[in-house]
């Protein structure tokens, strides 16, 4: 139904895009569930209220799409995604509709600034004057929390160790976001996997592409893809799975490529959903226990992917006392929060009142994004689940 790549000639057919955006807005319109979830559908049932869902035009559906910020959470819960007979799958319209606008009008140099993320690894001492100081040029709110890019990056500082008749082998898509901002995310990953006798391999990915979705940019998301698809394909071909420790990268990659791409979806893990697996195939195991209180935070494109909490599973196996926060999205996505913190504050404004108000010892989640919105509601920086996995290895007397 939906095609992502520009090169289609189903992308640019401005027809299909109004029919689509009427059918989907008039089962919308008359449900409402997601009222209260995002900018977009307020925004979307004042043109369905005003002038009725079989009058909207592309220009309503091209207003609307510039408040998504792509969380999926719509998708996740309403009742009319398939297999039901409505086919409901509103966040991929919202995609479709933003790419194709933009491919249209043109992108801004803000728009090319935030996609470069994979560039900051060449520029490191400029980048992160830049993040420090550039936030007006950025268009970032002064208020918006701040990205703090790594001084040398996870590639430079981590070379997995060679494992003799590995439990199973994995390359890691490590992402732009563990490798400028969150090394200290792969770096764990890789320590526990290779003390769980996983073989870990590494390469040169480029960025998964959430940036240039954010921005519109459909030819830059395109290539970025087919590069990073190839790579894949031939580390499973080679044997390999394929894991991410970021959500929003692991659905990119294991979601939207085949949209994007017009391929054959390649699987990628879950960090934490692939230490779960293997824990109950019974090829890896942990001991070591955290009598700790843990509030956690459910990362919305974890939901999408839907692969449950394997995170909590994880930290309740270390005997930590999880409790799940369900207060909804952190509203920062990306770029789009950063650029329209005005509203992002008001979408996570729930989850970071949640998280200023627990005294849990420890705050985690999978989304280093949301964990901006927690270290700044709670002054709290929050971790990765993996991490505390490390933890408990590392400190385990019985080892």
């Amino acid at each position: 139904m939906f095609t992502l790549n520009k090169e289609n000639p189903l992308f640019f057919d401005s027809e299909k895009l109004q029919s689509e955006f009427i059918r989907q807005a008039s089962v919308c319109h008359g449900c409402r569930l997601c009222f209260n979830y995002c900018p977009a559908f307020p925004k979307m049932f004042e043109y369905t209220d005003k002038k009725g869902p079989a009058k909207l035009v592309l220009e309503d559906l091209f207003d609307i799409a510039s408040d998504c910020f792509h969380c999926n959470m719509c998708f996740v819960n309403c009742p009319y995604t398939p297999p039901h007979e409505f086919n409901m799958d509103f966040p991929h319209l919202m995609s479709w509709a933003w790419l194709y606008y933009k491919s249209k009008k043109g992108l801004s140099l803000r728009d090319r600034l935030f996609e470069m993320l994979d560039s900051a690894s060449l520029v490191r001492p400029i980048a992160k004057k830049f993040l420090d100081n550039g936030k007006e040029l950025m268009g970032i709110s002064k208020e918006a929390p701040s990205l703090r890019i790594d001084d040398r990056g996870f590639l430079k500082e981590v070379k997995p160790r060679e494992i003799k008749d590995p439990v199973a082998k994995v390359v890691l898509f490590h992402t732009c976001l563990v490798e400028n901002f969150y090394p200290e995310i792969g770096k764990d990953v890789v320590e526990v996997f290779n003390k769980l006798n996983i073989e870990v391999r590494t390469d040169n990915f480029s960025c998964c592409g959430a940036p240039m979705l954010d921005v519109g940019d459909a030819e830059r998301l395109k290539k970025t893809a087919e590069r990073n698809y190839n790579i894949l394909k031939k580390y499973v071909e080679m044997g390999y799975d394929v894991v991410s420790p970021i959500p929003t990268c692991t659905l990119m990659l294991t979601k939207e490529y085949q949209y994007i791409l017009d391929k054959e979806q390649i699987k990628v893990y879950d960090v934490m959903e692939y230490l779960m697996k293997l824990k109950k195939e019974g090829k890896v195991n942990w001991s070591g226990e955290m009598e700790k209180k843990v509030f956690y935070h459910p990362p919305c494109h974890l939901k999408y992917l839907k692969v449950g909490v394997p995170g909590v599973q994880a930290m309740r196996s270390l005997r930590l006392n999880v409790e799940i926060s369900n207060m909804g999205c952190s509203g920062i996505d990306g770029g789009w929060g950063l650029r329209n913190y005005d509203k992002a504050k008001v979408v996570g404004a729930k989850m970071m009142d949640a998280f200023a108000r627990n005294d849990a010892e420890i705050f985690a989640t999978e989304c280093p994004l949301a964990g901006l919105q927690i270290e700044k509601a709670s002054g709290k920086k929050p971790v990765h689940p993996i991490s505390l996995l490390k933890e408990a290895i590392k400190n385990d007397p019985s080892k």
